[in-house]
């Protein structure tokens, strides 16, 4: 069985993963570098990972095409599987405005911008608390912050929307 994602949580911004299955084994390739992993579920919503010989531990949630990765001593990773229903569109500058939404209920940490700083694809604008786990919330694009519509200590719901941002 095959899976592919698009990885958001990375410094580097998105990511491309595939995941092949077969049993506990798995081989993940990310932007073409092939991992052999093995994996085992001790309890749900936790994965324990031998990855090329080195055991890691991995708190797991999921949310519709989305799941939530938090690694042990690590970033957290949002994988987003494609909408079959709909085609990736690549937004041109200045195209279109947009933002930042609650990828799941929870409650917001911290806010790392203000309105009109810049910032690139990929850079956390804010951390969420949700399921006992920290989001990093990160720019879907290039732009600058228009509005910044949650402040920390506040609780949040899933589409809900955080950042507006005006593409560069």
């Amino acid at each position: 069985m095959e899976f592919r994602y698009h990885a958001t949580g990375d410094e580097d911004g998105v990511r491309v993963v595939k995941i092949e299955q077969d049993g506990e084994r798995y081989r993940v390739t990310v932007d073409g570098r092939a991992y052999a992993v093995e994996a085992q579920r001790p309890q749900h919503g936790v994965i324990v990972l031998n990855m090329n010989g080195r055991r890691t531990r991995a708190w797991v949630a999921h949310d519709g095409l989305q799941r939530h990765v938090a690694l042990t001593g690590a970033r957290t990773y949002i994988l987003r599987r494609p909408d079959p229903r709909t085609k990736q569109r690549r937004r041109a500058p200045g195209a279109a405005d947009g933002g930042l939404e609650a990828a799941m209920p929870g409650q917001v940490l911290d806010v790392l911008v203000h309105v009109g700083d810049t910032v690139e694809r990929g850079q956390t604008l804010l951390l969420l608390e949700a399921m006992k786990m920290e989001l990093r919330m990160v720019a879907p694009f290039a732009g600058q912050v228009r509005a910044v519509r949650c402040a920390a200590g506040q609780v949040v719901e899933r589409g809900q929307l955080l950042v507006e941002l005006q593409a560069l």
